[in-house]
């Protein structure tokens, strides 16, 4: 009997797209905990806890702050993570050129881009999730904070509309999504961009975008220009990985593939350093370049994603753990609050906390993954509910339509 040998094309591609799957999974979980890190300091217990006496660093008058927070922390991870933390909202953008890379490889990875699946997916993948928590920033802002809603609030929070006057009291944090839907919208012209012009016609798109942003052109009428930007920059670097991993092949791709992840990985921790800490430190003031900050973070994690374990078990847990962070996403903030105005709530919180043994307490580091991992498990557990007793019905519903007549 004849053997064959394995198709070495096919395996390599294969393992290639997996690990890049591993690294979006990996991406998402260590971005969300950027920012619910950065709320968290926004919150005054949790900020006086590691950074006892002293303001929020912000600023001018925030520099002497600054330097005696970071000088305050228990070692050197903490003080990385301090100063991150106070970076977070650069962590926006990073997060739209994560969502432009991960939708585009999908559909590179697929070779075909499918409008009525994908509205679908957007569907139940994102809007559906948004509604349900937009009810529930309904509810507690009214029924639980004593907010007087007026006539149309509820309306413009299902609509997408989180920040305008009238919403922001509810949860301010679903302006993301709401610019993200936006974007959902114009993607699908992309592929038909890309059917004509190829890569060269998206880079020339990202290029002009970048533009705009670069020289505040359009800045002033709308957000959405440059949120575009990063939604290109991660497409444009999606259609660039895949491309090479075209051309990857067997163990000696894989050794290219780890050494150009961490030269990039190397290159961008640097570039945040100096970003974060050493340029303030220069200027004598906390103010920070957003842009490059995102873009920074974006590469570098990435490209650490892309130096992680791709085992099967393991990318299946990753992808479970990153279905977690929309729920963190959309609920966090909310929670916050609640922690802020709900007296009952901030005594159980504070009752739980002051139980932790001291080497949190003295951590800025352990305090914010131990945050994030008691969110994270909340969310996977709320992610699993919801997927089972609302979106999977639902979606039943689209292959087994209702008849009205018997």
């Amino acid at each position: 009997m004849a053997s064959h040998p394995p198709a070495p094309a096919v395996s390599d591609r294969f393992a290639f797209d997996r690990r890049v799957s591993v690294a979006i999974s990996a991406a998402r979980l260590v971005l969300m905990a950027g920012i619910v890190t950065g709320h968290a300091m926004l919150v005054g217990d949790f900020f006086g806890l590691y950074a006892p006496g002293l303001p929020y660093p912000a600023g001018t008058g925030g520099f002497a702050a600054f330097r005696a927070a970071l000088a305050g922390q228990g070692g050197l991870f903490d003080r990385l993570a301090f100063a991150g933390g106070l970076t977070f909202w650069s962590l926006n953008f990073s997060f739209y050129a994560l969502s432009g890379f991960s939708l585009w490889y999908a559909v590179r990875r697929r070779g075909v881009f499918d409008l009525r699946d994908y509205f679908f997916g957007r569907f139940f993948g994102i809007y559906l999730g948004f509604a349900v928590a937009a009810l529930a920033a309904f509810a507690v802002a009214v029924g639980v904070l004593g907010h007087k809603p007026g006539e149309h609030d509820l309306n413009f929070l299902l609509l997408g509309v989180a920040r305008a006057r009238e919403t922001m009291a509810y949860n301010d944090t679903l302006w993301f999504l709401t610019v993200l839907f936006v974007l959902y919208l114009v993607f699908p012209a992309v592929p038909a961009l890309y059917r004509r012009l190829r890569l060269p016609g998206l880079v020339a798109l990202l290029a002009l975008f970048t533009w705009l942003r670069l020289t505040g052109t359009l800045a002033g009428l709308s957000f959405l220009p440059t949120a575009f930007s990063f939604f290109l920059l991660g497409i444009v670097a999606a259609d660039a990985l895949h491309a090479l991993g075209g051309r990857l092949r067997g163990r000696a791709g894989a050794w290219i593939l780890g050494l150009a992840a961490a030269a990039t990985a190397a290159a961008c921790a640097v570039r945040l350093h100096g970003l974060a800490y050493a340029d303030v430190l220069a200027a004598g003031n906390v103010t920070y370049d957003t842009h490059a900050l995102g873009t920074a973070s974006f590469f570098l994690i990435l490209a650490l994603g892309l130096l992680a374990p791709d085992g099967r078990r393991y990318g299946a847990a990753l992808r479970t753990a990153a279905r977690g962070t929309f729920a963190v996403y959309v609920y966090h903030y909310l929670l916050f609050q609640l922690y802020k105005h709900a007296p009952a709530f901030h005594e159980a919180v504070l009752a739980v906390t002051a139980r932790l043994p001291e080497f949190v307490r003295d951590h800025f580091l352990a305090g914010a993954l131990l945050l994030y991992g008691v969110l994270l498990a909340g969310g996977v557990l709320y992610q699993l509910a919801f997927d089972r007793l609302l979106a999977g019905p639902l979606r039943r519903l689209f292959e087994n339509p209702i008849a009205l007549e018997k």
